[in-house]
């Protein structure tokens, strides 16, 4: 059975470019070679993404289908999690170009929180939404990304720009919920940060409270709280919020990605001296 899904995986990840719009290729492959393709992807899964084995195995399915995107990107995203961008980024880009419906949006992504390569990011996210429009990749709208792109910049009104569409799309998406619960709780929080930035302290409490309303102990958005507080001479609430934030330096970003990257402003991150105790 097993064996099956992963021969329907292949024929699958070999016909994905045929059957796309920016494709033109028209390769089939033997069932000899799909077996030995089977056969390679087994022995690279049970090896480890992490192992030059998988790499080498990965280069023997791709010299069979060369033209696949998945094994392409399948090739890439270990090296992008081992932060080795340098080494896996013509294979990204391999997948992007093949198939781009697919692919683009998710390089774009990985620009933006991996390679932090931000103008790229931000040029292949504009492409993608000329070419298909907005849409989410890994759980969040394009414009979220680049509104996170533009932070990194310190173009703190682009920012603002690009995750006031990102709220606006979610709204819109999401009809039936409350604000807090149709936006996700980090658009609020990024959103407060633009506004920090910007010196509009209580703009940025504003936001930070909404994202607080979903993640109610969120350890990052309680600190800049706290630092917005200050800025507006309100010492006394600064102190609680802070003590708060310190309390709760666990409940920091929980995004899968953090596992692998630091997320742009995150205060109590594994890296960082903040979220030690004192």
């Amino acid at each position: 059975m097993k064996y099956f899904v992963l021969l329907l995986l292949v024929l699958a990840s070999c016909s994905e470019n045929r059957l796309g719009p920016n494709s033109s290729s028209t390769k089939k492959i033997s069932q000899i070679d799909s077996n030995k393709v089977v056969n390679y992807w087994r022995k690279a899964q049970y090896r480890g993404m992490y192992s030059n084995e998988y790499q080498k195995y990965l280069d023997s399915i791709l010299l069979i289908v060369p033209d696949s995107a998945y094994f392409w990107q399948q090739k890439a995203m270990p090296l992008y999690k081992s932060r080795k961008y340098a080494v896996g980024k013509p294979f990204l880009e391999k997948a992007a170009k093949l198939n781009p419906a697919k692919y683009l949006d998710y390089s774009a992504f990985m620009k933006c929180l991996f390679s932090k390569e931000h103008q790229e990011s931000i040029t292949e996210f504009m492409e993608v939404k000329k070419r298909y429009g907005d849409s989410y990749v890994m759980d969040h709208t394009y414009n979220f990304y680049l509104g996170l792109n533009y932070l990194q910049l310190n173009n703190f009104e682009k920012a603002k720009e690009f995750l006031e569409k990102s709220k606006e799309q979610q709204i819109a998406d999401f009809p039936k919920r409350k604000p807090e619960h149709a936006v996700h709780h980090l658009d609020w929080f990024y959103m407060g940060l633009a506004e920090y930035e910007l010196q509009n302290f209580d703009k940025a409490i504003e936001n930070l409270d909404m994202s607080l309303k979903v993640y109610k102990d969120f350890g990052d958005a309680l600190f800049f709280k706290s630092i917005c507080l200050t800025e507006l001479n309100r010492e006394l609430e600064a102190q609680a919020v802070r003590k708060r934030a310190y309390e709760n330096a666990k409940n920091t970003i929980n995004e899968d990605q953090v596992f692998y990257e630091v997320y742009p402003y995150q205060v109590f991150n594994k890296l960082s001296p903040m979220s030690r105790s004192k």
